[in-house]
């Protein structure tokens, strides 16, 4: 495997599209979410900014009566490759500044559709099953 593509997310990540409006130089960017986790998202809208520039965010959740904003470096783009005016090119984010109530927020909507969809990752499901063997043990001693 091409050393470049190893996967080095510290958190899960999951289909999210939310509306998203990205403050840069050129002014404010409207666009949404192809996914996310608690570290970063991957964004489609018109006109992004460049890789390595660091942006402000504002994350609007459906769900909730205030917006999510974040400091994020775009990592990647698709900018350079989109030569169809009908696909919007899509970035990478890295978040750079976020709150922990904002990175809770996002952990746990990531963490609710990834036990919708039953796509729970690897280690969180050895860990599970990792406490309810010490729980049984537990049990079983009577403490």
């Amino acid at each position: 495997m091409d050393p470049q593509f190893v996967e080095r997310r510290r958190y899960p990540r999951a289909k999210i599209e939310w509306p998203v409006k990205v403050k840069t130089d050129q002014g404010i960017i409207s666009g949404y979410t192809l996914n996310l986790s608690a570290g970063g998202a991957t964004v489609r809208l018109q006109n992004p900014p460049l890789v390595h520039e660091v942006i402000e965010m504002i994350i609007k959740i459906p769900e909730l009566d205030r917006d999510l904003s974040v400091e994020a470096e775009v990592v990647w783009s698709t900018a350079d490759i989109v030569d169809n005016e009908l696909t919007l090119p899509i970035i990478g984010l890295n978040f750079t500044t976020i709150s922990d109530q904002d990175r809770w927020l996002i952990s746990t909507a990531v963490a609710k559709i990834l036990r919708i969809h039953r796509r729970v990752p690897t280690r969180v499901v050895s860990a599970r099953r990792a406490l309810e063997k010490v729980l049984k043990k537990c049990i079983e001693m009577d403490l």
